[in-house]
C-alpha cells in the first residue's frame, strides 16, 4: 500500500481542454513544499523573507583571533611599532585652561557666564581704557602702537603742561632683515645639514667630516700655542727691563760714592758738625746733587730709547701676526667659498651689528667610538635654543647679545635715623 499523502501526479497528460482536465492532471507539489517551509519559518521564529537585513546579518569587527595569531607569527612587526603602539591606559593631562575651571568652582557660588568673564578679564588686563572700549563699541578693540593718534583737546587746566608728543612708527620697522652672509643672500633659518652628521653615515662622508673638523682645531691650538710662547717672551724682556733699570740705579749710586758723594758719610757728618756750612761745603753739595741730577737724567734718556726701540719690535711682530692672519683668514674664506655650497656653512663678513661676537657653531661631530648601527642606541646632542637664537643673529632677525649671568641691583644708601636721640627721662 502506498504511504504517500501527496496527490497523485500525473506528468503524461493527454489533453488540458475542461476543467476537469486542469484540476486532475495539474502537478502541485512544489507548492506545497513551499507551503510547508514557511509554516516551519513561523515556527522557528518568522518568515526569513519578511526580515530585515539587520536581522539576519551581523558585521564582525573584531575578526578571528586564529586568524590574526596565524598571521602574527608569519609577520612579525618592528621593535619601533611596538614602541609606537604602547598606549597608556591613563589618560594624558590637558594643558589647555578651560572656562570651567574658572567659572564652575567646586564650592557653590554664583556662577557666570562666559561673556561676562571675557569682560571682566578684559577690565583687569585692559584696565579703564578697555573699559570705555567696551561701553563705546561692544568688543575689546585691538591696540595698535603705531596708528595715528586720535586728537585729543586738552583741559585748559592743563595748559602750562606740554603737550604728549605722537608715537611714531620707526623708520627701520618695515625693512627687511639684513643677512651676515658675506655675498649677502638670505640665509634659510634651517640649514641643510651635512652627509657625515648622519647617525648612520657613509664612511667617505664621515671621514671627510672629520679630517676637515680636526685642521680646524689644530689650527686654532697652534694660534694658541703661538700666542702663550709670544706673551711668555713679552713677559721675559718686561723682566729683563726692570733687570737693568735696577742695574742703572745701583750702578750710579756707585759712580757717587766713588767720587766721595755718599749720602751716608753726609748723614755722619751732619750728626757730628751740627754748626752752620761753610760757602765751600755748599758748593760741593751742589756739585753733588748737579751730578746726580745729570746721571738720573741720562738713565731716563737710556730708557726712553730702549723703550722707543721695544716699540718698533712690538710694532713690527704685530703687524707680522696680523699679515698671517689676515692671509690665515683669506685662505679659509676662499675655503668656505669653494665648500659652502655643499657643506651648508655660511660665510659671515667682517662688519657685523653689536659690539659682541657672534656665537660659534657647535661642533657636531661623531668619533668612531660613539657611532651606533641603531637608531635606538642613538643620543641626543646638542641644544636645539642656541641652534635658533644664533640661527636668528646671522639672519639679522636680532643682535648680537651677552648672557649676563647676574643682573645688576638697584643702589640703596643706608642713613642712620635720629629718632633715637629724641627721648625723654
Amino acid at each position: 500500500m502506498s504511504t504517500s499523502v501527496a496527490a497523485p501526479a500525473q506528468h503524461k497528460q493527454p489533453s488540458r481542454k475542461g476543467k476537469k482536465a486542469w484540476r486532475k492532471n495539474v502537478d502541485v507539489t512544489e507548492v506545497h513544499e513551499g507551503l510547508q517551509e514557511v509554516r516551519n519559518q513561523m515556527i522557528q521564529g518568522g518568515v526569513i523573507a519578511e526580515k530585515d537585513s539587520d536581522e539576519l546579518f551581523a558585521v564582525d569587527t573584531t575578526g578571528s583571533k586564529d586568524i590574526r595569531t596565524e598571521y602574527r607569527r608569519g609577520h612579525k612587526p618592528l621593535k619601533s611599532d611596538e614602541i609606537l603602539a604602547q598606549r597608556s591606559a591613563v589618560p594624558a593631562v590637558s594643558s589647555r585652561k578651560r572656562l570651567s575651571d574658572f567659572s564652575e568652582p567646586k564650592c557653590k557660588k554664583p556662577r557666570i557666564s562666559g561673556k561676562q568673564f571675557d569682560k571682566l578679564r578684559s577690565i583687569a588686563y585692559g584696565g579703564n581704557q578697555v573699559l570705555k572700549d567696551v561701553v563705546q563699541t561692544g568688543h575689546v578693540a585691538d591696540h595698535d602702537p603705531w596708528a595715528a593718534a586720535q586728537d585729543v583737546t586738552q583741559d585748559p587746566k592743563f595748559s602750562f603742561l606740554e603737550e604728549k608728543k605722537v608715537t611714531r612708527e620707526p623708520v627701520t620697522l618695515k625693512r627687511a632683515p639684513v643677512s651676515l652672509a658675506k655675498d649677502g643672500k638670505p640665509i634659510p633659518a634651517v640649514t641643510k645639514p651635512e652627509a657625515g652628521k648622519s647617525y648612520n653615515p657613509t664612511l667617505e662622508d664621515w671621514a671627510d667630516l672629520l679630517e676637515r673638523e680636526g685642521e680646524k682645531e689644530v689650527e686654532a691650538e697652534r694660534k694658541r700655542l703661538q700666542e702663550a710662547r709670544e706673551d711668555e717672551e713679552r713677559l721675559e724682556r718686561a723682566l729683563a727691563v726692570q733687570s737693568d733699570e735696577e742695574s742703572d740705579k745701583n750702578e750710579s749710586a756707585w759712580e757717587s760714592e766713588w767720587e766721595g758723594f755718599s749720602d751716608a758719610d753726609e748723614e755722619t757728618l751732619r750728626s757730628k758738625r751740627p754748626e752752620r756750612k761753610t760757602p765751600a761745603q755748599r758748593n760741593k753739595i751742589n756739585r753733588r746733587k748737579e751730578a746726580e741730577r745729570k746721571a738720573r737724567h741720562e738713565a731716563k734718556m737710556k730708557e726712553k730709547d730702549r723703550q722707543a726701540r721695544r716699540i718698533k719690535e712690538l710694532a713690527k711682530t704685530v703687524e707680522e701676526k696680523e699679515k698671517a692672519r689676515a692671509a690665515a683668514r683669506e685662505s679659509a674664506a676662499v675655503v668656505r667659498d669653494d665648500t659652502s655650497s655643499e657643506e651648508g656653512q655660511e660665510v659671515l663678513r667682517k662688519r657685523r651689528f653689536g659690539k659682541h661676537p657672534i656665537p660659534e657653531p657647535t661642533l657636531e661631530v661623531v668619533l668612531a667610538d660613539e657611532l651606533q648601527d641603531s637608531l635606538r642606541r642613538l643620543k641626543p646632542e646638542g641644544n636645539l635654543l642656541k641652534d635658533r637664537f644664533r640661527s636668528m643673529i646671522v639672519r639679522g632677525r636680532v643682535e648680537s647679545r651677552k648672557q649676563i649671568a647676574q643682573g645688576k641691583k638697584p643702589k640703596t644708601t643706608l642713613t642712620e635715623k635720629w629718632s633715637y636721640k629724641d627721648w625723654r627721662l
